[in-house]
């Protein structure tokens, strides 16, 4: 942990120098609708479902530098709703499950962009940390609660495998690659509007040590976030290009 702050800071520092010498500060909102995944899930020990399709969103504050027309740094600070619902009918039973994973978002991206006068093409790459606020999740047989309890061998003891509040039962941060592509178009001098896309794969295992549960086939395979989104946002400029 202490090392993706200091990563954090790093970076920070360096965009701040670079803005004195340079050019053009900015800063914005941005939000985002996302198609999310939850790769290898993690059902303790019960028969895996049907993957459904899946919907998220974040928001954003972001603030960038631009260290020339083409090169520059951009911060976000966020909130993201991530997760997985699944579906399946066993034995004539319907069974329901809808995990939703609340995020504190901090993507760190370098930025390079086409010039122009009106619309810039860019493509933004870099880690982006996610620390875990909460975790949620409905688990229905035919459309109503249960009660039903599995041995979790590392726990040594029964537990309720449809609990509502899970945050225990995961990680408490995640780490993205992360890879953006879009467009930034001015639409008065100092404004302009952002629109593009983002893909996000974590590259940690999202569940809980004590909670990696063997699946029905006896393995046990690491659960990963994934994210596919599609950014809008406004951001005003500050240009230090003429300051001396």
């Amino acid at each position: 942990m202490k090392k993706i702050y200091s990563l954090i800071f790093l970076a920070l520092f360096l965009a701040a120098g670079s803005a004195v010498a340079q050019k053009q500060l900015y800063f914005g909102l941005q939000g985002t609708v996302m198609s999310t995944l939850i790769t290898n899930q993690n059902n303790y020990g019960y028969p895996d479902m049907d993957y459904k399709i899946t919907f998220g969103g974040a928001g954003n504050a972001n603030i960038g530098f631009d260290f020339n027309k083409h090169i520059g740094l951009l911060l976000q600070v966020g909130y993201g709703t991530l997760g997985q619902r699944f579906t399946d009918l066993i034995n004539d039973t319907t069974i329901t499950r809808n995990i939703k994973l609340n995020y504190l978002q901090i993507p760190i991206m370098f930025k390079y962009r086409s010039g122009g006068a009106v619309a810039r093409f860019y493509v933004m790459a870099g880690p982006q940390f996610d620390f875990l606020l909460s975790a949620k999740q409905t688990y229905y047989k035919n459309d109503a609660s249960f009660n039903d309890e599995v041995f979790n061998p590392k726990l040594n003891k029964l537990v309720k495998i449809s609990e509502e509040t899970i945050t225990d039962r995961f990680t408490s941060y995640d780490i993205f690659a992360r890879l953006d592509l879009g467009v930034d178009i001015t639409i008065v001098k100092n404004l302009f509007i952002n629109t593009g896309l983002s893909l996000a794969y974590g590259l940690t295992d999202i569940n809980a040590t004590d909670w990696r549960m063997n699946n029905s086939a006896g393995n046990y395979n690491p659960s990963h976030n994934a994210a596919v989104g599609f950014n809008v946002g406004i951001n005003y400029c500050l240009d230090f290009s003429k300051a001396k």
